[in-house]
């Protein structure tokens, strides 16, 4: 557009005229957001995978705070070989840490065979037992840490496990991770750009961008946790994408910078102009696109992908300032001397015409098009293909390490522990008054006896069928006068207004018998006067799965509106918009096809440093579809918009995609091969999620870059010819109208 090439002008002549000063400042700015930022760490969550208005979020939401003994922030396993939970040395050694802890007063509640009587605390051999402590959650980052060092029972062993144990070791795997990948990255990419540019000047300064980038959306991040959640992860998608993107964009234009300078003998001043409004304009829109695509993840209701959405936001934000105000800045300061350093003999990229490599790949794709999109099509096609068996599941404790000691805490539970094999449901119930008044009783009992009347159900906790074949009339006569060992036991279930019944199936967890043993119960009529709130892991899936079945649809129209918008002000055509939305989608079909084949089904998982195969997150595969649809669109623009500046000089459409791909073909592929490696830096963690993420944006950028850009589309504008560039007469002058204000 002509205002946008105007201002983009105007801010290279600003930079190039107070160079100095201009870095002086952004330099200054670097050093607020680097202290700012990196303060970041240990203060986000490792949650938001949920819909908060939820049936399965309310009901842990509600057990926690009106039920305070049947929930736990930490859960403490304890084990002697030698000892049981009977003998006194085993006994005593459990209530004197039950005894410690309750004294702190960052502990709500601490609850424990000793003190509840319940056998559900007890494993199967007697020789473990475990604590449920609930902190009082006025800063459960200090009460953690001041209660950690009190957790000591000898001669027992024990090992930490629950909620917040798996969330602060999360969060200390994530930033090694991080910190790994960088370490790992930065070198190769320094590396490749050296070969790509040949002297160290240039090869430094998308480096440079790159970590400034990321310090610059860690500040961002920071900012918005103070006020709102954020999922930890936010961090990784900023690193890799920030960094990548920041790279890319450094290559762009310093590349097109030094073409100016050099092929087109110009004065410094005029090349940074020049650059800023050709390269310039390219990353404004590509940084658009990419945006719009992270923009639908805004949409999803659980704070996690929400979170993802807003770092991979604040990356690429911050990934196009630096590029049009850093970048500008150095070059106008260094001048020729972005030639400096020179490891070989340097030659700037020239349009070679028929002699250039990519113009001759063209003409060779342009002369067979069909052919060549029959071919690339059944390629994408078949890689497709694993997807149509792919299983999903939410992010659970599963998701994590077995090195972990909260992952051995829950596989200890389920393994050891009496009725913890199965499934568990959690049914929060309010009542109006006492839940054991008469007239409470004898409305929840014909309730639970549904329940446990249920084909699966293994056993039903509750406060009416504590006792062996109980019925209606002695629970009744029960709470008149309770027992006091019973005491415990009742109390764990019930509060003001608020009783739990917990049900354990014979099924797993999330399997189609669970499924429909949740949805049974919850097609039960309440107890009359009373809410029933059904929770636990199985539920909590099946409400994520239809909040995003209900989400998705939303999202994925936002995103083909939103770019069928900008690149049709980019382009002037409608054609083309549309073959963008078509080659990417059958491109990440492509990419979750190879993620099953992955994951799923087990193949290479050994190079993955994995020992068993992974259902498919489905939070998951829509941060990747979002991420790498962005991606895409960000090669995309690269490559169209010099198709389009060839097409507007010659009408020529062939000769357009001829010299638009000789000029950017080799920036595309050293981009996507610098991004490629960034990415690639996730397959390093110790998170087999992120691994997961790695792999499909590594795949999905490869495959972009190679099959998509190289082939697809100018076999695909070859085959369109003038139709590429269609538009109905009013959206022409539409845009003609928009672009002179």
């Amino acid at each position: 557009m002509r205002s946008s090439n105007n201002m983009l002008e105007r801010i290279g002549s600003f930079f190039y005229s107070h160079r100095k000063i201009s870095l002086l400042v952004i330099f200054l700015c670097v050093i607020l957001s680097g202290v700012w930022g990196l303060k970041v760490f240990g203060t986000l969550g490792t949650e938001g995978y949920s819909d908060p208005s939820s049936e399965s979020y309310r009901s842990q939401d509600f057990i926690s705070k009106n039920l305070p003994q049947s929930s736990s922030d930490i859960l403490v396993l304890l084990h002697n070989s030698s000892l049981t939970v009977h003998s006194p040395e085993f006994s005593q050694a459990v209530r004197g840490l039950v005894t410690t802890l309750r004294s702190n007063r960052g502990v709500a509640a601490v609850s424990s065979y000793y003190d509840t009587g319940q056998n559900n605390f007890i494993s199967n051999d007697g020789h473990e037992t475990y604590i449920q402590i609930l902190l009082a959650s006025g800063n459960k980052e200090k009460e953690y840490t001041d209660i950690i060092p009190l957790i000591s029972a000898p001669p027992l062993d024990f090992k930490l496990g629950g909620t917040l144990v798996a969330n602060k070791q999360i969060n200390a795997q994530s930033g090694s991770d991080i910190e790994r990948a960088e370490l790992i990255t930065f070198p190769i990419v320094l590396i490749l750009l050296l070969i790509i540019f040949g002297t160290g000047v240039a090869a430094i300064l998308p480096l440079i961008t790159g970590g400034v980038t990321i310090l610059g959306g860690f500040a961002f991040i920071h900012l918005l946790s103070v006020h709102t959640d954020i999922s930890i992860f936010s961090l990784n998608i900023i690193t890799g994408l920030g960094l990548g993107l920041a790279i890319d964009y450094g290559l762009l234009i310093v590349t097109r910078f030094r073409e100016e300078l050099v092929e087109q003998n110009m004065q410094v001043e005029d090349a940074v102009k020049q650059t800023m409004k050709t390269a310039g304009r390219t990353v404004l829109f590509s940084g658009l696109t990419v945006c719009i695509s992270m923009l639908s993840l805004l949409l999803f209701p659980g704070y996690f992908l929400r979170s993802m959405g807003l770092g991979a936001i604040g990356a690429v934000v911050m990934a196009m300032l630096c590029a049009i105000t850093l970048i500008p800045a150095f070059l106008s300061l260094v001048g020729p001397k972005i030639n400096s350093l020179a490891i070989r003999k340097t030659t700037i990229a020239k349009e070679k015409g028929e002699h250039g490599g990519w113009y001759r790949l063209s003409q060779a794709v342009m002369k067979f098009p069909i052919p060549i999109i029959i071919i690339v099509v059944g390629i994408l096609v078949f890689l497709g293909i694993p997807f149509s068996h792919a299983s999903f599941s939410e992010f659970s404790i599963y998701s994590i390490p077995e090195s972990f000691s909260s992952r051995q805490v829950y596989d200890a539970l389920s393994k050891n522990f009496p009725h913890k094999q199965g499934a568990q449901i959690y049914i929060g119930i309010q009542t109006i008054g006492n839940p054991i008044a008469t007239d409470n009783i004898a409305k929840l009992y014909p309730y639970v006896q549904a329940i446990q009347q249920m084909r699966g159900v293994n056993q039903v906790q509750s406060i009416v069928s504590i006792l062996p074949n109980g019925n209606l009339k002695q629970y009744e006569q029960l709470y008149t006068r309770i027992p006091v060992q019973l005491q415990p036991a009742i109390n764990a279930m019930s509060g003001k207004n608020a009783t739990l019944v917990s049900v354990s199936l014979n099924a797993e967890d999330n399997s189609t018998d669970a499924i429909n043993t949740v949805k049974a119960i919850r097609n039960l009529p309440d107890p009359p006067t009373m809410t029933t709130l059904v929770g636990g892991n199985t539920a909590a899936q099946l409400d994520l799965f239809s909040a995003l079945e209900t989400k998705i649809p939303l999202a994925l129209l936002s995103i083909i509106i939103a770019v069928f918008i900008l690149i049709f002000f980019m382009t002037d055509s409608l054609v083309i918009p549309l073959k963008v939305v078509i080659l990417n989608f059958l491109s990440l079909s492509a990419t979750f096809g190879a993620l099953v084949f992955i994951f799923q089904d087990g193949h290479f998982l050994n190079l993955l440093g994995l020992h068993q195969s992974l259902q498919l997150e489905s939070t998951q595969l829509v941060l990747v579809f979002a991420v790498a649809f962005g991606l895409s669109m960000d090669y995309e623009v690269f490559l169209l918009s010099r198709i389009k500046e060839y097409y507007d000089k010659t009408q020529d459409n062939q000769l357009a995609i001829a010299h638009g791909l000789q000029s950017t073909g080799g920036v595309i592929t050293s981009a996507a091969l610098l991004l490629a490696v960034v990415l690639a830096g996730f397959t390093t963690s110790m998170l087999p999620f992120v691994k997961m993420l790695g792999v499909g944006l590594t795949i999905a950028v490869l495959m972009d870059a190679t099959l998509v850009r190289a082939l697809l589309v100018p076999a695909t504008m070859r085959l369109l010819g003038k139709l590429n560039w269609w538009a109905p007469s009013f959206l022409h002058k539409l845009r003609g109208r928009i672009q002179n204000h």
